[in-house]
């Protein structure tokens, strides 16, 4: 369980923080603020931990008090705004199973939330910066159709639904890599459930695996390697010789977008 701290806000500012929370976020990044050397080497021992288990995920504040993790869609859970600015998620999945916060301020589209994490004896502070996905492209990564193929099928698919599925997961990556490119530095490439490598402006698909993420998207392991054998077709046909971006991201997007189209085809 973790606990945010922030300064106080004013009445005025504290009837607005339930519109403000409301909406789609991407976790970017913590920022430490550590006091010693013994927080430094504690933290050094979870920060890949807690890198991994929040930051580049996007999840949902809804108006009614659901909460969601994009990738979790099986679970919903709740939040609600309580006094003195108290921020709480319930049974939201991993990393918000119960997670009790207090809001601390939204600027520029980013809000900070100062987490105090309590270990070793130690009271580790960390500002977490989320950032608002209120418009433009990158909404569409929060729409239920958009994610639909998350939701493993009850039956065999035919080809064609094979196949648009797999466009589907294609397609929302290609976008997920862009939102990437304009927010943030570095990417997590566990986030990604697609069978591939990415290397330095350049991607390669790994060999099958039944037991992958990828395939536990399918009805069944000769489904998914069906899939992945469409997938493998549109990779061998696209050239992916994506002029050098301001980012490896950049780059992601548009190879998987092309990809995407072969996909269509």
């Amino acid at each position: 369980m973790s606990t945010l701290f922030v300064s106080c806000q004013p009445d005025s500012k504290k009837e607005n923080l339930h519109e403000i929370v409301s909406g789609n976020w991407m976790i970017l990044y913590p920022e430490e603020d550590l006091l010693n050397k013994k927080q430094d080497s504690i933290y050094a021992a979870i920060q890949d931990s807690l890198t991994g288990l929040k930051c580049l995920k996007l999840i949902s504040f809804s108006e009614n008090g659901d909460f969601n993790q994009v990738d979790s869609i099986h679970i919903n859970g709740r939040w609600l705004m309580k006094e003195e600015n108290n921020l709480n998620v319930y049974d939201g999945g991993r990393g918000f199973g119960s997670f009790k916060s207090v809001f601390s301020g939204f600027k520029d589209g980013v809000v900070r939330l100062t987490e105090v994490v309590n270990i070793g004896g130690q009271h580790l502070k960390l500002i977490w910066h989320l950032k608002k996905i209120d418009e433009g492209y990158a909404t569409k990564l929060f729409d239920e159709d958009y994610n639909k193929w998350r939701r493993r099928p009850g039956r065999i698919e035919s080809d064609d639904e094979l196949k648009e599925r797999v466009f589907k997961m294609v397609e929302y990556y290609s976008t997920y890599f862009q939102l990437i490119a304009d927010e943030s530095s570095y990417f997590i490439p566990g986030r990604i459930i697609l069978p591939v490598n990415f290397y330095r402006h350049g991607i390669s698909l790994k060999k099958f695996d039944d037991q992958s993420k990828f395939a536990s998207f399918f009805y069944s392991k000769e489904q998914a390697k069906m899939a992945y054998l469409f997938l493998e077709a549109a990779y061998d046909n696209a050239k992916l010789d994506i002029p050098e971006k301001k980012s490896y991201s950049a780059e992601y997007s548009q190879m998987l977008k092309e990809i995407a189209q072969n996909l269509e085809k």
